[in-house]
């Protein structure tokens, strides 16, 4: 027979007994790496967003300094709710990370969001959160850019590109995890914010630019993976309307952001991107060297199966006096923390 293990033991009152002496919530806290609640529900999401402590896990929640990871669990209307919207903001913007919740069956009988992540899916999680943990960025200020920027033709159309900022929003996810304080500069996407980032939202290459002016000198690092656009309308028209003789749209060429910052440079390592078709490598290397970035990652968007839109990518990672690195097709994500292990060798 096969030796069974010891059970665990199960704590239900905020104060031990005269055999325990101690507050068992906070010696727990001394010796716990990681908070799992699942499932949580919209009641424990509410008490846990405002503080309350009233039983055994919210004072340890309030006690405990390691990562949270909160497994969500409620009917489709109820996950929905505004209020319970705005507890998710308030645990999300102190670091709290969510797993879940998941579409199918729930206990009403009905189909819908709301369904708790799968425990295999919850394990997952909860080990990437705890390798995040080695903290290797740890005490850096991580600047990232993400998205297109959109140049106004007349106040109704404009000109941008197909970055879905899914590059950029990586980077600042791997980086969060990997304990740095990131700011995020995003233009204008469909991605939810990430948990846990500080984020400011840009329209326009100038809009970029007046971010990076003010955000730049204060950072450690850079990642430049916005995609700006190289042309821009020479001028801002009134609405444009079919069949006016002149519909002619000439353009010029836009300012070269991550060039402009050189004079703001006091050591910060800067991370540049390319999106070419051809001759990536030669023509990444110019880029980077053009626009003094430490390292610059290109990939290929002739392909379909991996850059813009896609959950994928394939970059080389090209950093100055080191040979090029790369790296295959994977999870954006899995990219991400390639490109931060290759940014932690500079």
């Amino acid at each position: 027979m096969p030796t069974r293990r010891p059970g665990r033991e199960v704590f239900t009152e905020i104060w031990t007994d005269e055999t325990r002496p101690g507050v068992e919530h906070v010696a727990l806290a001394d010796r716990t790496d990681l908070l799992i609640v699942a499932p949580a529900t919209a009641h424990t999401m509410a008490r846990l967003a405002h503080g309350l402590a009233d039983d055994f896990l919210t004072t340890y929640f309030l006690s405990h300094r390691g990562p949270v990871l909160l497994a969500p669990a409620m009917e489709s209307a109820m996950w929905r709710h505004p209020a319970v919207a705005t507890n998710r903001d308030l645990l999300a913007g102190r670091g709290v990370r969510f797993v879940g919740p998941d579409s199918g069956a729930l206990a009403s009988g009905h189909e819908g969001i709301g369904r708790m992540a799968e425990p295999a899916e919850i394990l997952r999680a909860a080990r990437n959160l705890l390798a995040d943990e080695i903290g290797d960025l740890s005490g850096l200020k991580i600047l990232v850019t993400a998205g297109p920027t959109r140049e106004p033709i007349d106040p109704v159309r404009f000109v941008s590109n197909r970055s879905s900022g899914r590059m950029g929003y990586a980077l600042a996810e791997a980086a969060r995890d990997r304990g740095a304080a990131v700011t995020l500069l995003t233009g204008p996407t469909a991605l939810p914010r990430p948990e846990g980032v500080r984020v400011l939202s840009f329209d326009t290459s100038a809009d970029l630019h007046g971010l990076l002016v003010q955000e730049f000198p204060e950072c450690d690092g850079l990642a430049m993976a916005a995609a700006v656009a190289d042309f821009i309308p020479e001028q801002r028209r009134e609405r444009l309307h079919r069949g006016e003789a002149d519909a002619t749209l000439r353009l010029a060429a836009g300012q070269d952001v991550l060039a402009s910052l050189r004079p703001l440079r006091r050591g910060q390592t800067v991370v540049a991107f390319a999106a070419e078709t051809e001759d990536l490598e030669r023509r990444a290397i110019a880029k980077r060297d053009a626009k003094g970035a430490d390292m610059i990652v290109v990939n290929d968007v002739g392909r379909s199966d991996i850059g813009f839109e896609s959950p994928d990518n394939e970059v080389v990672i090209l950093a100055a006096g080191q040979p090029a690195e790369r790296v295959s097709r994977r999870p954006k994500r899995e990219v991400a923390n390639a490109i931060w292990n290759a940014w932690s060798k500079l």
